[in-house]
């Protein structure tokens, strides 16, 4: 039995979807059953919130691994969560966590290794899925593409390798479920390397409608995110991983997800077409 955090999210669902497809059991942790009620019998649904530990107490009684995101949980929370995963019998966790934990100098990526930090503290079989730049992110961009047709770049020329959720996902499945212990870090990238206007290109032509992206200054990312409600130090952090990108510290691929899964980790262009109707 594996449980699952956050399964209604992007990588999250796919977790699940490919785990039920190999036949392993599956909990979903969650506040809303009715968010997971695409897998009807085939999960058990453990309800509750990280913010009240005995409801996760519950969860993780008798599962062999945990799949757990970063999120909003602070440093008390999280170590707290991996305390009682421990008690109760836990094996192993998969950490969903960056590639920018291998940066010392990213703020972001150090938000993330704290938390790897801690599992590897706890003495649990810690294993820490450093993902790329994520597909989805495109969908961050969908407010200023509705209202202007526009998507304002803050990383200029700098290249990362997007992937794909179910790419992640395939790479958390192995996580959890492979026998042996090692690797402990699983570094996950797509399959090639695109700059922001690349990635705006490849949706306007997937949704048939012009979108241009324009540069901004990293000062003027930071008050954009600010306006949307985020708080200004995490601004900040986010804005240094823009740097780290446009000064081409993210223009890596890694052959993690073909190596794992004998195929190619899918295309941008691929998801952009699957995904069109939600640009248009």
């Amino acid at each position: 039995m594996y449980l699952i955090t956050g399964a209604t999210g992007n990588v999250g669902s796919e977790v699940v979807s490919q785990l039920l497809a190999q036949g392993q059991k599956v909990r979903v942790f969650t506040r809303d059953a009715s968010k997971v009620a695409r897998w009807g019998d085939q999960v058990e649904v453990a309800l509750g919130d990280f913010n009240a530990p005995e409801t996760f107490a519950t969860a993780v009684s008798g599962v062999e691994g945990v799949f757990i995101m970063n999120g909003p949980l602070d440093g008390g929370i999280f170590r707290q969560l991996i305390a009682t995963a421990k008690a109760k019998g836990t094996k192993r966790v998969v950490f969903l966590s960056t590639l920018f934990a291998g940066s010392p100098e990213s703020p972001i990526g150090q938000l993330h290794k704290d938390k790897e930090d801690v599992i590897r503290a706890s003495g649990l079989e810690g294993r820490f899925v450093r993902a790329g730049a994520f597909m989805t992110n495109a969908y961050q961009w969908l407010g200023s593409i509705q209202s202007e047709g526009r998507v304002y770049n803050a990383m200029g020329t700098g290249k990362v390798a997007p992937v794909a959720a179910e790419d992640i996902a395939t790479v958390a499945v192995h996580a959890l479920t492979d026998a042996n212990p090692s690797p402990e870090v699983f570094e996950v990238t797509g399959g090639e390397l695109l700059t922001v206007a690349d990635q705006v290109k490849i949706l306007a032509e997937a949704s048939n409608r012009p979108i241009e992206s324009v540069d901004i200054p990293t000062e003027t990312a930071v008050q954009n995110l600010i306006r949307i409600g985020t708080p200004p130090p995490v601004a900040a952090a986010v804005a240094q991983s823009f740097e780290a990108i446009r000064d081409g510290q993210m223009a890596t691929i890694k052959d993690t997800v073909e190596r794992l899964s004998g195929r190619k980790p899918r295309t941008f262009q691929s998801w952009a077409r699957e995904h069109a109707a939600r640009f248009a």
